[in-house]
């Protein structure tokens, strides 16, 4: 039996909360260790928004397609925006970082986590987008929409 999207989504989001947690371990020996608090916190605020997320997704009115293209356009989100900026504090953050660089060059981190954290933004926009486009509802008959706005029952006839 295959797991529903919501739970698999819900399931990612806990990873990524996991992922962001352990961070918190490691800030100290990051290269810049504000950078690590901020991968830190990304994948605090991911995680709790992608399981947030998986409880919403049920309730979205869109086509199967639609519905796991999104979903996995929001975990992969939330894995290349930690991922980025973890690569950015472990390794990169240019030359006046506080502590020495630990493997390579800076720059090629800066660049890499860079590139990272650009496609995570972008699946981030498109993944917030199909997300608005689930929330909208059908139409509402007119009698509802006249109770609503006079407060009053619609006539039967």
């Amino acid at each position: 039996m295959q797991t529903p999207i919501d739970l698999r989504l819900a399931r990612h989001g806990v990873i990524v909360l996991l992922l962001g947690l352990c961070t918190g371990f490691f800030i100290g020996i990051f290269h810049n260790r504000q950078v690590g608090n901020a991968a830190h916190l990304v994948g605090l605020i991911g995680g709790f928004g992608t399981i947030a997320l998986g409880v919403l997704w049920p309730k979205l009115t869109l086509s199967r397609f639609w519905s796991l293209t999104g979903a996995w356009m929001t975990a992969a989100s939330m894995y290349l925006n930690w991922l980025g900026v973890a690569l950015k504090g472990a390794f990169g953050s240019g030359p006046k970082a506080p502590n020495p660089a630990v493997l390579g060059s800076p720059l090629v981190w800066d660049r890499l986590g860079g590139a990272l954290l650009t496609v995570g933004a972008l699946l981030s926009l498109v993944a917030v987008v199909i997300v608005l486009f689930g929330l909208r509802r059908l139409a509402v008959p007119a009698a509802a929409v006249e109770s609503a706005v006079t407060g009053l029952a619609p006539d039967v006839r």
